[in-house]
């Protein structure tokens, strides 16, 4: 449910081992790996700065990795996905910032980029986010940010570039012990070193097939009405901002992944439930799933005489983890009882078993899809009634897991629910949708069964049967990029320093 397989696996978690490398050169021509995925490109820079802090300059090194499009079209938005940055401090700085706020810090990163295109220019903002680590001495100390950044639309046609400019880094303080007070933050801007290349991405832009066809009277991209070249401040790149984020990512669970195996990926994953009976959605919180992935194997399959389409498929396994516990974090729920009674409580979603994940990528008719099976019981607690507690004992849970139709006749047992993440390639060539090396969105349609086990001293489960159970309860799942964590290297910086993921994704409705 998490995190879970894209159709192509984790190329880059594999890559050096044996044999299994060697399946990867043959197939990744075909299959979105873990720096690369169909359609896009992965790009990586090391920046040089220097840093005005309070006691004097100092050398900063920052690597910018982030996902572009391999190709767009005129009037088409490019939005850098996944978007890191890796600020290395020198020790003099830890040393600054160490007697300033002591142990711990956190930062935020201001990157002005610059995005160019026939000699017009805008700026972007690219504002990301650092949680508080340790600053040992010696040693420097590495601060990883993650954060939305803006869209960008090509007015007309040419070599669109994005290009990293003038970085501020503001460094906050933990939490002062005991409610004092705590220091103000640092703010440090920084100028780039003398001879570094800030150069992040080049992407071509082409004409949009449909001007000519569908609109003859419309200027091409790049044009004025009677066919003269466009100016370049007519035909600059436009920026829109990113949509603000509503994730609590201090909520976010520990999420450490597997370091002994190769094939071992750690994900965070939270969406909604639309609950029928209560009228509303409830947030399932940020959780985390670790998944292994199983072997790939590459089918040619004849679907009509002389006719082959040529599919990957790939079978992994996967499971929740929350402090150790097979399950979801607990979650706040509201609904209403007797269909007027405002009732709060807490729900729990506890694994019966491992997940299953199972992925097949049509490479010829560009499309892809990721099946997700989960045995999930649904606990209730704390619960109150117009305020008021209802003791409901520590075992009021569904009689059963919650379910889906499965799509396959066979292992439809009502015992499991099932979530859908698809993939599809466009028009332009570009892979969009869910995918292991990118996350996604994952739907379904589950039935809540009927309660056992609620109240003390008397029988509460028909209450919250008849205010919760129930068919039709779509849920939407949108999980991050993983983690590969089995592996040594990080080029696309989706691992903390821990092995955790550096993505957390926000809820999708």
């Amino acid at each position: 449910m998490t995190r879970t397989p894209g159709p192509a696996g984790r190329w880059r978690s594999v890559r050096s081992r044996g044999a299994v490398a060697a399946a990867t050169v043959v197939l990744a021509a075909i299959v979105p790996g873990a720096d690369v995925a169909l359609g896009d490109q992965r790009t990586s820079a090391e920046l040089g700065y220097t840093c005005a802090f309070p006691a004097g300059p100092q050398p900063v090194t920052m690597r910018v990795a982030a996902g572009f499009p391999a190709r767009a079209a005129t009037g088409t938005p490019i939005r850098p996905a996944d978007v890191t940055t890796s600020v290395t401090l020198p020790d003099a700085a830890v040393a600054e910032l160490g007697k300033l706020h002591g142990s711990l810090t956190g930062a935020t990163t201001r990157l002005t980029t610059e995005v160019a295109q026939n000699g017009a220019k805008a700026q972007a903002l690219w504002l990301g986010t650092a949680r508080s680590a340790p600053l040992p001495s010696p040693g420097g100390a590495v601060l990883r940010s993650t954060g939305d950044v803006p869209t960008i639309t090509a007015g007309g046609a040419g070599d669109l570039t994005v290009t990293a400019g003038a970085l501020t880094l503001t460094f906050g303080p933990a939490p002062a012990a005991g409610g004092a007070p705590a220091p103000a933050p640092l703010s440090v801007p920084c100028t780039q070193a003398p001879g570094t290349k800030g150069l992040l991405a080049t992407v071509p832009v082409s004409a949009a097939s449909s001007v000519a066809s569908s609109a003859p009277s419309t200027p091409a991209a790049g044009r004025t009405a009677d066919g003269a070249p466009r100016r370049a401040a007519e035909s600059a790149p436009s920026i829109t901002p990113p949509k603000a984020q509503t994730a609590n990512t201090a909520a976010a669970p520990a999420c450490q992944g597997d370091t002994t195996d190769p094939l071992a990926l750690a994900a965070y994953t939270t969406g909604y439930s639309n609950v029928t009976k209560m009228g509303g959605a409830s947030l399932i919180p940020v959780f985390c799933a670790k998944v292994v992935q199983g072997p790939n194997q590459l089918k040619r399959i004849e679907v009509r005489p002389g006719v082959f389409e040529l599919h990957l498929l790939q079978n992994s396994t996967g499971r929740l983890d929350y402090q150790g516990r097979a399950q979801t974090p607990p979650g706040p729920a509201t609904f209403l009882t007797f269909g007027f009674m405002p009732t709060t409580a807490t729900m729990t979603l506890e694994a019966q078993g491992p997940l299953s994940i199972e992925s097949d990528l049509n490479n010829t008719a560009g499309h892809g899809e990721t099946y997700i099976r989960a045995s999930l019981v649904l606990r209730v607690s704390d619960v109150k009634v117009n305020g008021t507690p209802l003791d409901v004992g520590p075992n009021c849970r569904t009689t059963g897991p919650v379910y889906s139709t499965d799509p396959d006749p066979k292992r439809d047992t009502k015992d499991h629910m099932v979530l859908l993440g698809e993939l599809k390639k466009g028009t332009d060539t570009v892979w969009r949708g869910y995918s292991l090396s990118r996350g996604g969105p994952l739907d379904g349609s589950v039935t809540i069964p009927p309660f056992a086990g609620c109240g003390v001293g008397e029988d509460l489960s028909p209450l919250f049967t008849a205010s919760v159970s129930g068919p039709a309860n779509t849920v939407k799942q949108n999980q991050g990029a993983p983690c590969a964590s089995g592996i040594e290297d990080d080029p696309a910086q989706l691992c903390t320093a821990d092995k955790q993921p550096s993505t957390i994704p926000t809820p999708l409705r």
